[in-house]
């Protein structure tokens, strides 16, 4: 057995290591800081487990980084490895710890050369591979790692023990042939010592077995169909002395079971699932992929209710009449029972049958000769599913063509929270009616609207979000549509084209406003919150990058943070918040405007139309023609003015007197708003060689920031 009790200057040297009577420990460091490579030396002794004696001239080889050192025992069976790489070093929590891995062989050739007596020898050789680990016991000291030592026991035993024992079936007759295994059991893995095979009467023998050693025997039939082992392990006695009663062991029968582990399934089906077929003749086909045992319950020559599988078989037929109801049926096995053959009676033309042996096939008894329940088949429907067929007739019809509705108000895109959807198709010759499937995100097509007599139908999708409940979503999905024609037999037609719903409704900015503001000059600190229409990829929403600063005048605005705060139960949209700070306090005119980085669960980039709101009124323009005092300047009078920033809409004001009550001219009166930077007074509002007093104010959804200074001027 392999210890570390060696104790060095400043170090603790660790060695683990498997073999005849050998045990494992380990230790796993978990922080690295620095790494080195010093090295040490590991000493050893290798005695007799029992009699304690040492053993010398045994030949160690130790392996690392592809070369190897050795040594050879001396009379004291000891034995020592120099300038051995101790691995890897490293820091962890201000101590040295070091792990390395070896191979270390030990060769006792030239000893059983030696030894005249058989029952005093040992094995050829003992081999494994050890991990070494060394633990700096001076935290702090990180290169204290020269002169580290550690050491190896090795307790091997004579080879005189015989292992005699019996292989035997289920039935206990002897099993002839079979490979048997000798194991040690005291490695992990298991190493193999010997092979034999069993007698004629079953019986197998291992001689030169190591006394005192724990031992596995395991055996394999010669087809191997059988397989098996001892229930336990087994710990030859240890012989101090040369014992020949003691050096005989017996050990417990090994009883053999089928070797397969592996479950029996559905490998074909005849007819196919939806399949058309002929009523004449008509059989049902299972074929198994090996032999199923054959019990009380899979005997197919009882009536119903005698707890058979026929009570778990049910056989429906539907005719273009709508009659329907079970029909009888009759079962039997091929003689290597891989297929079992059901065959309905009275089957007729033109109708539609189903075969449901899932109560059969979840019984759990239906096995393999191993025992092995009978599981499904993912791609094969119709063995733990319905089986679906048709008998022929009829015409089957073709594939119908499927769009989708789009009705103003009624059907169109939807977005993440669903809706209805509208279907449409064409006319299928043959067609008796339509069969509308439904599949949500990828997932298998199942049957939503059956018999369909009309050529259109509708769907309400209740989310294209998931989870469908709560507010945060993690992710879009999609609902796709098939639909089948069917003829007045059932046969249905093969699928039309695929229609898949998904969220198509872009995300919109809803509003923005300023919640709370802080600072001072010379900086300013904002707190935006901006509400979203739907919810939004929270990687996008929270990179600043995806939202600017319109319009901002000569302020400096930063935007320093955004966070996704997800749905707001008070206002039902979805929340991002920005901090914004400014060089000013917060200027007129600028604008908050989202870019297309911004998008919904779908991958909808922002609405175009839906993307900037202004959060603060425009200040007042200033006027630039004509010139203050102007006279002469024609009819109708040309006025202009500056673009005031932020603004939407402009509103001209002339007077005939400087308080403006004398109001000549309003553009209020106007049928549209101005919106652009300038504006012809026709002469239905002014006289040549008066003096008027006209003026601007600039307008958007945040409101009107007043007047700017009046002029004069003369038509």
């Amino acid at each position: 057995m392999i210890r570390i009790p060696w104790l060095i200057r400043f170090c603790t040297v660790c060695i683990i290591a498997v073999m005849a009577g050998c045990t494992r420990e380990a230790s796993t460091p978990v922080e690295v800081e620095q790494t080195l490579q010093p090295k040490g030396t590991i000493t050893g002794l290798i005695n007799n487990k029992a009699t304690q004696t040492p053993i010398a001239g045994a030949f160690f080889s130790l392996g690392f980084d592809g070369s190897v050192q050795s040594a050879t025992s001396d009379s004291e069976g000891a034995f020592s490895i120099a300038n051995v790489p101790v691995g890897e070093y490293k820091i962890v929590n201000g101590g040295a710890v070091f792990t390395g891995q070896y191979t270390l062989t030990v060769s006792l050739v030239n000893d059983n050369i030696s030894q005249p007596d058989p029952l005093k020898k040992y094995r050829d050789y003992y081999f494994d591979t050890l991990t070494i680990a060394f633990t700096s016991l001076a935290p702090g000291d990180s290169f204290a790692v020269s002169d580290m030592m550690g050491s190896v026991r090795l307790q091997i035993s004579y080879l005189n023990t015989t292992v005699i024992g019996q292989v035997v079936d289920q039935a206990m007759q002897p099993v002839a042939g079979a490979a048997v295994t000798l194991f040690d059991a005291t490695t992990i893995p298991n190493i193999a010592l010997a092979q034999t095979n069993t007698s004629t009467t079953g019986m197998y023998q291992f001689t030169h077995v190591d006394n005192g050693l724990s031992i596995n025997v395991k055996a394999i039939s010669s087809d191997g169909s059988l397989q098996g082992g001892l229930s336990h392990i087994l710990t030859l006695p240890l012989n101090v002395t040369i014992d020949s009663l003691r050096s005989q062991v017996a050990a417990e029968q090994i009883m053999l079971a089928p070797a397969d582990d592996v479950s029996p399934y559905v490998i074909n089906i005849t007819p196919a699932n939806n399949a058309v077929v002929s009523p004449n003749n008509l059989q049902i086909v299972y074929t198994f992929s090996e032999p199923i045992k054959q019990t009380a319950y899979t005997r197919t020559d009882l009536p119903v209710g005698q707890n058979t599988m026929i009570d778990g078989i049910l056989i429906n037929y539907t005719d273009p009449n709508k009659a329907a109801g079970a029909i009888p049926f009759s079962m039997q096995w091929n003689p290597m029972f891989t297929q079992l053959t059901i065959t309905p009676q009275g089957a007729i033309g033109s109708a539609h049958y189903t075969a449901d042996l899932r109560t059969a096939f979840n019984s759990g008894n239906i096995t393999d000769l191993a025992g092995n329940k009978l599981v499904n088949e993912p791609d094969i429907v119709g063995d733990f599913e319905v089986l679906n067929f048709t008998t022929n007739g009829a015409v089957v019809p073709a594939a119908p063509t499927l769009v989708r509705r789009n009705v103003q108000g009624l059907y169109g895109p939807l977005d993440y929270s669903g809706g209805i959807v509208g279907l449409e198709w064409n006319n299928v010759a043959n067609a008796q009616s339509y069969n509308l499937y439904r599949s949500v995100d990828n997932g298998p097509f199942e049957l939503l609207h059956k018999n369909i007599f009309s050529l259109q139908d509708t769907n309400n999708i209740v989310s294209l979000c998931f989870p469908s409940t709560g507010n945060n979503p993690l992710s879009s999905i999609s609902v796709s549509y098939q639909l089948h024609s069917v003829n007045s037999d059932l046969v249905e037609s093969p699928a039309s084209n695929t229609i898949t719903i998904t969220d198509e409704v872009p995300p919109a900015l809803i509003s923005a406003s300023i919640t709370s503001g802080t600072g001072s000059a010379p900086l300013h600190w904002w707190n935006y919150t901006l509400q979203f229409s739907e919810p939004l990829i929270i990687s996008n929403a929270e990179a600043v990058t995806n939202y600017a600063i319109l319009n901002p005048d000569t302020v400096t605005f930063t935007i320093t943070k955004a966070d996704y705060l997800g749905y707001d139960a008070g206002s039902g949209r979805y929340i991002v918040q920005l901090l914004i700070s400014t060089d000013l306090a917060i200027p007129a005119g600028y604008s908050i405007n989202i870019k297309n980085g911004i998008a919904d669960l779908a991958g909808n980039p922002i609405s175009a139309v839906a993307n900037t709101i202004t959060l603060s009124v425009p200040p007042p323009p200033l006027l630039l023609s004509p010139g203050n005092g102007a006279v002469a300047v024609g009819l109708p009078a040309i006025l202009s003015w500056n673009a005031s920033n932020g603004a939407t809409s402009y509103r001209l004001q002339v007077s005939s007197n400087p308080g403006f009550t004398g109001i000549v001219f309003d553009s209020n009166s106007l049928p549209n708003p101005i919106n652009s930077t300038s504006y012809a007074v026709s002469s239905a509002y002014l006289t040549a060689g008066l003096t008027y007093y006209w003026r601007v104010s600039a307008a958007n959804n945040a409101g009107s920031n007043g007047y700017s200074a009046f002029r004069t001027f003369q038509p």
